[in-house]
């Protein structure tokens, strides 16, 4: 399992030692606006995992894993 590093640490943590994690489908392009939006937001470690790649005739399927819950719930209201 690959996940992406946040700026903010060297190391990578497995998805599963994370408390959540919440599946994402986003258009091709809609990932940019995702993350951009996550990086000031977010106060605790988080990490996002690229599950199946978007194409212009289907949405990328994304997960994205959070440590707290003010994180976790946050971003499932931004994005549900």
């Amino acid at each position: 399992m690959n996940l992406q590093k946040h700026q903010s640490t060297l190391e990578t943590r497995p998805g599963d030692s994370f408390r959540y994690a919440r599946a994402l489908l986003k258009p091709y392009g809609e990932l940019d606006r995702v993350l951009a939006r996550c990086k000031p937001e977010l106060i605790d470690e988080w990490r996002w995992q690229l599950i199946d790649g978007s194409t212009d005739k289907r949405p990328g399927r994304y997960i994205f894993y959070f440590d707290s819950d003010r994180d976790f719930f946050a971003f499932v209201l931004q994005w549900s």
